[in-house]
């Protein structure tokens, strides 16, 4: 009975006396700790980069095509610089006789040397309907076009210049096969949307050989034209 009293005082004592310290630290645990703090100290040290892949030509091929190219915005219209081309259809009547009329079609080009100043030249086919035999022909005509006005979405200019023409016939009747063509006249532009131009215009456009020939009666019309510029 003294026996399982003192086994019992035993047991009592030791619950009452809180937990039971740890065991010691094994050779194990005491290497897995110290690979766990020198691993600590190497990566405070390290590149914040180090973790990410290395960049290779295929990844960097990848990452190239991710990026969206950039867009450079739109040159205002009549910025110097810019060029525009245009394409226009033409009729005009003659001023001394309106049995006499003149067709076009042309393809232009705007360069604007300076702000709202630019060399026009063009490339017009003709077609001559007067007194005498029809005619038909082509013309290079060296303009230029200053927007006196550019205003927001629309813009009026004045246009002048000289060109050369060729045709089957003469023209007028009784003049010559090649001709040379003073020409001035006013216009304006309208923004359509995407940067498209809508073009209104008139001239006086003068035909003439300027005495190279024996006969120059010469010939004047009132032309009147219409298109659409487009950015290039």
């Amino acid at each position: 009975m003294l026996s399982i009293h003192l086994v019992g005082t035993l047991v009592g004592s030791t619950l009452h006396a809180g937990p039971l310290p740890p065991p010691p630290p094994q050779d194990a645990t005491r290497s897995a700790l110290a690979t766990a703090l020198q691993t600590q100290d190497a990566s405070a040290s390290a590149p914040p980069w180090s973790d990410l892949p290395p960049l290779t030509t295929n990844l960097r091929s990848l990452l190239l095509q991710d990026e969206a190219p950039s867009e450079q915005p739109a040159a205002a219209f009549g910025a110097e610089g810019s060029t525009r081309w245009s394409i226009t259809g033409r009729w005009g009547i003659d001023v001394m006789d309106s049995g006499n009329n003149e067709y076009g079609l042309g393809l232009g080009l705007q360069w604007f040397l300076v702000d709202d100043f630019a060399f026009a030249p063009e490339i017009n086919l003709w077609g001559f309907s007067q007194e005498g035999e029809n005619a038909v022909g082509g013309s290079l005509d060296l303009m230029f076009q200053w927007h006196v006005i550019n205003g927001d979405g629309w813009s009026l200019y004045g246009d002048f210049g000289c060109g050369m023409l060729g045709t089957n016939h003469n023209v007028p009747f009784d003049g010559s096969q090649f001709n040379f063509t003073p020409q001035a006249g006013l216009g304006v532009t309208f923004d359509v949307g995407q940067d498209r131009r809508w073009i209104i215009g008139v001239r006086w456009h003068h035909i003439s050989n300027a005495t190279l020939y024996q006969n120059n009666p010469g010939r004047d019309s009132v032309l009147v034209y219409t298109g659409i510029s487009f950015p290039f």
